[in-house]
C-alpha cells in the first residue's frame, strides 16, 4: 500500500512549468536565526544517530531552497528511531513519545469538496531555546474515509547547514504527497526552488 491512499483521478494533473528568471525580493528564502541555531544544534546532537531520520515539514523544505516560513522544526523517523532520538535529546524533551492521531489544519483538495486529512505517528516534543521540535515516528496519512497509507519511508537527501550535514526529506517525495493531496501551490513552490537551484539564482 502506498504512503497516501487516494482514488483514481479522472483528469490529468497540470504541473506548472516555470521559466528561468531572477527572483523578486519577497521570494528570497531566509531561515530565522533562532531556528537556524536550533537546527545546527540538533544536527550536531544526532550526527551519530544510527536510526533513519530527516528534517521534514517546512523546515526541511526551506533548507532545500523552498520559499516557506517554518515556525518549528519537524523530524521524521521510524518507530525504532523514536527512543534513540529521545535519548540523545533527553535534556530538551518536554513530551515523551506516544501514539497520536490528529487532523491537520489543511484539507485535501482532490474532489468536488475538501476532505479532512489526518496523521498518525509516535510523537514527541522538544524545546531548544524556545524553538519547538516535533519528532514523528512511523508517520501515516489518511484522507477522508479512505484507508491509512503505509508509514512514510524514504532515503534522506543531505544538505550542509553552516558545515553541519543534515538529512532532509526528499523534495520528490514531498511533491508526490502534495500532488496526491491536491496542494498545487506547494508543488509550485518546490518547482520554483528546483528552478532556482538549477540555474543557481536566489
Amino acid at each position: 500500500m502506498p504512503a497516501l491512499v487516494v482514488p483514481n483521478r479522472s483528469k490529468p494533473l497540470n504541473i506548472p512549468i516555470l521559466e528561468s528568471r531572477v527572483p523578486k525580493p519577497e521570494e528570497l528564502v531566509v531561515l530565522s536565526k533562532p531556528l537556524l541555531e536550533a537546527t545546527i544544534k540538533i544536527g550536531n546532537l544526532l550526527n551519530d544517530c544510527s536510526a533513519k531520520w530527516a528534517l521534514g515539514g517546512d523546515i526541511g523544505e526551506i533548507l532545500n531552497g523552498v520559499n516557506v516560513q517554518p515556525d518549528h522544526i519537524t523530524i521524521l523517523t521510524n518507530a525504532e528511531g523514536c527512543p534513540e532520538i529521545g535519548k540523545k535529546l533527553a535534556e530538551f524533551q518536554v513530551e515523551a513519545s506516544r501514539l497520536v492521531e490528529r487532523q491537520i489544519r489543511r484539507n485535501a483538495e482532490i474532489g468536488p469538496k475538501p476532505l479532512p486529512v489526518k496523521i498518525r505517528s509516535y510523537e514527541s516534543r522538544f524545546n531548544f531555546d524556545g524553538q519547538r521540535l516535533d519528532v514523528h515516528g512511523d508517520l501515516r496519512i489518511k484522507v477522508g474515509e479512505w484507508d491509512w497509507g503505509d508509514p512514510l519511508d524514504f532515503e534522506p537527501e543531505y544538505v550542509y547547514v553552516v558545515g553541519v550535514k543534515i538529512p532532509v526529506v526528499p523534495l520528490k517525495l514531498k511533491t508526490e504527497l502534495y500532488l496526491g493531496l491536491g496542494w498545487m501551490d506547494r508543488v509550485r513552490k518546490i518547482n520554483e526552488a528546483t528552478a532556482r537551484r538549477h540555474h543557481k539564482i536566489g
